[in-house]
């Protein structure tokens, strides 16, 4: 399976990534999504489709996921990403049924494409559930 992207950029680095249906600026200047904030919105993105996959299968519900996920770079060149967090807050979900909806984000943590790739590159990573 191939993903592709389209991505231009002008002499003053503003740029628009281009995708199928869609398109988003790239910017340094805040301008538009910088390269760690579309890294970061892809791996949230991918855990939530895996995590979505999981829940279905169980058949768990609830209203509302939000994903805030923060990044550190070691000082180092490269400055690579030494730790993520990632601390979700999950909305209308059934008491009774919380231990299997941690069970089903920690599966999808490890399942999840992205965070396969960011766990193999010797990064730590902390995973925050809440429920409301």
């Amino acid at each position: 399976m191939a993903n592709n992207v389209n991505v231009s950029f002008n002499d003053k680095h503003e740029g628009i990534l281009k995708v199928e249906n869609y398109e988003t600026k790239l910017s340094y200047k805040g301008e538009g999504m910088a390269p760690y904030e579309l890294f970061l919105g892809g791996y949230a993105s991918c855990l939530h489709a895996t995590f979505i996959g999981i829940m279905r299968k169980r058949k768990l519900t609830f209203t509302e996921v939000t994903y805030d996920v923060n990044s550190y770079k070691r000082d180092e060149v490269p400055t690579i990403i030494n730790k993520l967090v990632t601390n979700v807050v999950i909305t209308g979900a059934d008491e009774a049924k919380q231990k299997q909806i941690i069970k089903s984000m920690d599966q999808a943590e490890k399942y999840c494409s992205i965070s396969y790739t960011i766990a193999n590159l010797d990064a730590e990573t902390e995973l925050n559930i809440t429920f409301k």
